[in-house]
């Protein structure tokens, strides 16, 4: 481990969740920006889609690439390369955007080969920045230290958000806070020291199904998976049980999701720092507390019961992840920190994909169904933590 003090520690962990912002920045501001990509490109929703899906399948192969890369070439350099690469492939969507429509196989092939860029780019960031602070924060740290680094994806989300609403006054602003984000990443330390192993060799491959990591993999996904279902539903949801319109539901929605948003930003800024459990007992709290949310969200028959709810779930969710992120890099050498970062990164685009296409088909059959999927999944995550070696929550 790489040997920092307690304020470098905290220095670095704050200037890594400012850069991270750019990527929860950057997801936001592209859904903002559908409608104007449709409209200016002439492209129908199947093609937006398969462009999205590029993207993702990008990020799935890149997460555990990049994230072995940044302990070889050194975590500050890989984030800044990253960085101008995200920065690429959204120019060449805004070049797009500004010259208007184009022929067919142009623009869709364009929009599909930034969305490939940036996924591909994109996917590195985070295992790089996790690894970089597991092998220099302090294992009793490490809970509050990937807690502030997921803050700042969520607050990047947030203000994301707040950049597609100002978009109805200046779309230009927008666009361009829109393609400059990745530069917020510029802004981490310039003096990494590379993750290597002690003899200088290179590490060996990680497989996903290496037990010491295959479990939180799991854990992973089902957590992305339960709350993606609950996420992707959650307008119909309203709309069925406040009997709202199309209208109402959106409105409601984006600011039940915010709400979310801003309660785990509390937790991970405000809460984990000045929590001292292991890492079970995030996990188990956090699960509790999602299964807790999801019960209230099933009685709710009215705007505050609900509210408290999601803000319940919320509370959990920023509980859980870190945990169990920090619970993986005890898990394994710091030369495969790395390795393990992505490969969590990739178990939850699985995790996401997955409840999207299962919240569909369960709200089908039911409209609460997606809330019942979404607590046996964090059931199911808390008794894969409970029968794990606990001989393993103990300090490297």
């Amino acid at each position: 481990m790489i040997s920092a003090s307690p304020l470098e520690e905290t220095g670095l962990t704050r200037r890594l969740a400012f850069g991270a912002m750019s990527i929860g920045f950057g997801q936001s501001a592209f859904v903002v920006l559908v409608p104007l990509v449709m409209a200016r490109l002439r492209l129908t929703t199947f093609d937006l889609g398969l462009a999205v899906a590029a993207g993702t399948f990008a990020f799935l192969i890149g997460a555990p690439l990049w994230g072995s890369a940044g302990s070889r070439i050194g975590p500050g350099r890989m984030i800044r390369v990253l960085g101008l690469a995200m920065l690429a492939a959204q120019a060449l969507l805004v070049i797009q955007l500004s010259a208007g429509p184009t022929a067919y196989a142009i623009a869709i092939g364009g929009l599909i080969v930034s969305r490939l860029i940036y996924g591909f780019a994109a996917a590195g960031v985070m295992p790089t920045a996790q690894a970089w602070l597991a092998g220099t924060v302090e294992a009793g740290r490490r809970q509050a230290a990937f807690g502030l680094l997921s803050a700042g994806v969520n607050f990047g989300r947030l203000t994301g958000s707040l950049a597609g609403a100002a978009a109805a006054i200046a779309a230009p602003l927008t666009v361009a806070l829109f393609t400059l984000a990745p530069l917020m990443l510029w802004l981490v330390p310039r003096d990494a020291t590379k993750i290597e192993a002690s003899d200088g060799t290179r590490a060996p491959r990680l497989s996903p199904l290496d037990m010491r990591i295959l479990p939180f993999l799991l854990i992973g996904a089902c957590m992305t998976a339960g709350f993606g279902q609950v996420q992707i539903m959650l307008g119909p949801l309203l709309q069925f049980k406040l009997a709202l319109d199309a209208t109402q539901a959106m409105a409601l929605t984006g600011a039940a999701l915010g709400l979310v948003a801003v309660t785990m930003i509390a937790v991970q800024t405000l809460v984990l720092p000045r929590l001292r459990w292991n890492e079970r007992s995030g996990i188990l709290a956090g699960t509790g507390l999602v299964v807790a949310g999801m019960a209230g969200l099933t009685i709710a028959n009215g705007h505050g019961v609900g509210a408290l709810a999601l803000a319940v779930t919320g509370f959990g969710t920023a509980l859980a992840t870190p945990a169990y992120t920090a619970w993986l890099a005890r898990r394994v050498e710091n030369r495969e920190q790395g390795a393990a970062a992505g490969w969590l990164s990739s178990a939850h685009i699985v995790g996401q994909t997955a409840g999207a296409l299962i919240g569909g088909f369960a709200f089908q059959l039911a409209p609460e169904l997606p809330l019942v999927g979404c607590a046996c999944l964090a059931l199911a995550a808390a008794a894969i933590a409970m029968m794990l070696d606990r001989h393993s929550t103990a300090q490297r």
